[in-house]
């Protein structure tokens, strides 16, 4: 596997992007499918990524990673996190696979973690381009998402919270920062989680969000398109104690996703479990089933 670094424009920002291309390709090769592998929440593909793009890679599909506009090696204003924002920057990468001697552009997929499925259910639903679409430990529904990770309480009053800053932001030009934390929430395996990846060096890019990153997730709502993809193929994957993000997520999106579609439980496994870093032996099952999707159907 020889890995890239790589660049492309979405929205004026240069992306920085990572080209995975696989072992035994030579130029002149016939074309062979690609795959986008989108973050997390971090939305470094560096910190949430790796592993997967490199077991992708060594099935003989090109794997593209890019850090999100705003975050990792990327361009953009830090400090917010815009899913629509995002959504484009992986219109645009699609775009620059296009343009990839070796790439086959009938044949581009989606592979997305967490907040990046939630960005995969999204941009599939709205691009043709995507052939086939993974989504493990996945965001759904953003509003519904911040509620069932609060108490009762704390989801009122952030609710409130989040609709009093909106209007003094629009009054006045200025956004509130929070840290991180108050907008995604983290339970005590997730904050953990939090700290092995600062001692494994890897950084949680911007540990401070403006309050309308939170406005922004709780309006983006991908499950009430996600039937939109159909006929084309959806494998969702979901970790039966993910506290961070809870099973009726992707349980609820599930439901409404036409066919063909498959959904995979990681038993007695938390969100973090779906992840090599954290699990080597229930991350096998998400390749297993990752890769038999994308060999059945990309």
């Amino acid at each position: 596997m020889i890995t890239s670094d790589v660049f492309f424009y979405s929205d004026g920002e240069r992306i920085a992007g990572y080209l995975h291309t696989p072992d035994g390709w030579n130029p002149g090769d016939a074309p062979r499918p690609a795959i986008v592998v989108l973050a997390g929440y971090s939305g470094n593909t560096q910190a949430d990524c790796t592993h997967m793009m490199k077991r992708l890679c060594a099935e003989g599909w090109f794997v593209f990673g890019f850090d999100y506009c705003g975050f990792g090696n990327s361009e953009g204003q830090r400090n917010r996190h815009r899913p629509l924002e995002q959504a484009q920057n992986t219109y645009d990468a699609l775009s620059y696979l296009q343009t990839q001697p070796g790439i086959d552009p009938e044949r581009l997929a989606i592979y997305g973690t967490s907040f990046g499925g939630a960005n995969g259910v999204w941009v599939a639903a709205h691009d043709e381009r995507v052939k086939c679409l993974v989504t493990s430990v996945a965001v759904t529904n953003g509003e519904r998402w911040m509620r069932l990770i609060r108490r009762p309480w704390e989801w009122l009053a952030f609710k409130e919270r989040v609709l009093k800053e909106a209007q003094q932001r629009v009054r006045t030009g200025k956004s509130t920062l929070v840290p991180n934390g108050e907008i995604m929430i983290r339970d005590p395996d997730a904050q953990r989680q939090r700290e092995m990846h600062g001692e494994r060096g890897h950084s949680f890019q911007s540990e401070e969000r403006d309050l309308e990153s939170g406005e922004a997730a709780m309006r983006y709502r991908p499950e009430w398109v996600v039937d939109k993809i159909s006929p084309r193929p959806v494998l969702m994957i979901y970790a039966e104690y993910d506290n961070l993000v809870p099973p009726e997520e992707h349980l609820s999106c599930f439901a409404k996703c036409g066919e063909p579609k498959k959904l995979v439980k990681l038993s007695k496994a938390g969100h973090y479990d779906s992840y090599e870093f954290r699990n080597p032996v229930t991350c096998q099952i998400v390749y297993a089933e990752t890769i038999a999707w994308f060999k059945k159907y990309l």
